[in-house]
């Protein structure tokens, strides 16, 4: 297991979250849209990456 890729998995997890609740006050529907898919890709990572 790759600590140190999962840690930037998890950073990468935090920065999208928060770009998420920005556009979700935003009413940016483009950006919720991509935020929510680039974080179920990173979940999807992550939890590979932990197998």
């Amino acid at each position: 297991m790759d600590v140190e890729f999962i840690g930037q998995l998890i950073d990468s997890m935090e920065q999208a979250v928060a770009r998420l609740e920005w556009a979700v006050g935003a009413k940016n529907k483009a950006e919720e849209d991509k935020m929510r898919i680039f974080i179920f890709d990173l979940y999807g990572k992550t939890k590979e990456a932990l197998r």
